[in-house]
């Protein structure tokens, strides 16, 4: 377990997240209060990506974003 003043993570941004993506326990102390320093799963970023799809598609349907074709859909893929 690792414990940072947020000051020390500024300068070692790098270094510290490598540390968080390899296992270890990472923790971030600021005046705001303690955070804990965790990667994210591939569960989470696909389930972002179904979450902005889904809106896009909202928007779409309210008029607020042009229609797109599937294959320009496809193409941000």
């Amino acid at each position: 377990m690792q414990v940072i003043p947020l000051s020390k993570f500024r300068t070692n941004q790098t270094a510290t997240l490598l540390r968080a993506i390899q296992g270890e326990s990472v923790f971030l102390t600021s005046r705001i209060g303690d955070f804990k320093l965790v990667p994210v799963s591939v569960e989470e970023k696909i389930a972002t990506r179904i979450r902005e799809g889904l809106n896009e598609v909202k928007q779409i349907e309210a008029g607020e974003q042009p229609a797109k074709s599937a294959n320009a859909f496809l193409d941000e893929l």
